[in-house]
């Protein structure tokens, strides 16, 4: 029943993500020249993780016939929810961060208030740090309810070593939430890497061109390659960092869950007792919960107050 209700929590979070989205896209963008060049920069991103995803997919579909053959169709299935929900979070992420970028910088102009602009750009990075944590622990508690439960892999009787064909000997759920986590460090790798090669590679050419060919400043926007560069910050730094915060946070639940899980089995249920590692096995869950409500009220708070009035100096 606690599994259950843990569920509720990460929805809850992930529609009041939805909420502050709305507020945010809500805030003006400023100058007709701020808009464009935040559209520029936001098709670019758009075109980069669609192209991106798109590889991504071709590697993915190999993992998953390989899982599928040499440990089980369930590890393969959970390989992509984790792949599902990382893409989603690093996506979210991304949309939020060009949707933000400008309406901070608009928001220092107009107002001249640090503390302004401080709040808006911290509404455009909740949305992402929520969005990270509730798929991450949402894609978890699924796994845990649809094969753990669901599927009896927690059952004590199935809690042992299974040999597939004599070619590998693993326990069925912790090789389960193990595929999980493969599928959200595969996209965290792919954002990562991808997206560092990629602004890196912008970066060269608008110093090279910009400055030594055309002698534009270094972040002049009428250098296209400047565009380029934003594009690759916003889905390595972004889009790639929430992944791969994403893959760290699922890796240290579950590392957790396989530790006890193995425990039980080498000890065997003299040592253990079956109640005992199932309790142990739902506590991270439980307590990732207890850290997800703690950090929506926080920001919550943060969000409510009213930035203090800039000091001006006589």
């Amino acid at each position: 029943m606690i599994l259950w209700v843990s569920c509720l929590i990460p929805v809850v979070v992930l529609c009041f993500t939805m909420f502050q989205y709305k507020r945010l896209i809500a805030l003006p963008e400023g100058t007709p020249l701020m808009s464009q060049i935040a559209e520029d920069i936001r098709q670019g991103a758009d075109a980069f993780l669609f192209l991106e995803y798109k590889h991504l997919s071709t590697y993915a579909l190999g993992i998953v016939i390989v899982v599928a053959v040499f440990l089980g169709w369930y590890v393969s299935i959970a390989f992509l929810m984790g792949l599902f929900v990382s893409s989603l979070a690093g996506w979210i992420g991304m949309k939020a961060a060009t949707k933000a970028n400008v309406r901070v910088t608009n928001k220092a102009r107009v107002t001249k208030n640090i503390g302004s602009a401080f709040l808006t750009a911290f509404l455009g990075g909740s949305i992402m740090g929520l969005s990270v944590a509730s798929l991450a622990s949402l894609g978890l508690l699924l796994v845990v309810l649809i094969f753990g439960l669901g599927m009896g892999q927690l059952d004590p009787a199935q809690i042992n070593i299974h040999s597939n064909g004599g070619l590998i000997h693993f326990i069925p759920f912790p090789m389960t939430v193990s595929g999980y986590a493969l599928g959200c460090s595969l996209v965290a790798l792919f954002n990562r890497v991808g997206g560092g090669i990629y602004t890196k590679a912008a970066d060269m050419g608008a110093d090279l061109v910009g400055k030594t060919e055309l002698a534009l400043a270094e972040d002049d926007a009428r250098n296209p390659a400047t565009i380029a560069d934003n594009v690759g910050d916003n889905v390595g730094d972004i889009a790639g960092l929430g992944s791969d915060l994403l893959e760290s946070y699922v890796g240290a639940i579950i590392s957790s869950i396989v530790l006890i899980l193995h425990t039980f089995v080498l000890l065997g249920a003299q040592k253990i007792s079956s109640t005992t590692a199932l309790h142990l096995t739902y506590y991270p869950l439980i307590f990732v919960s207890i850290g997800l409500v703690s950090s929506f009220m926080g920001i919550l708070y943060i969000l409510r107050k009213k930035p203090y009035p800039t000091r001006r100096k006589n």
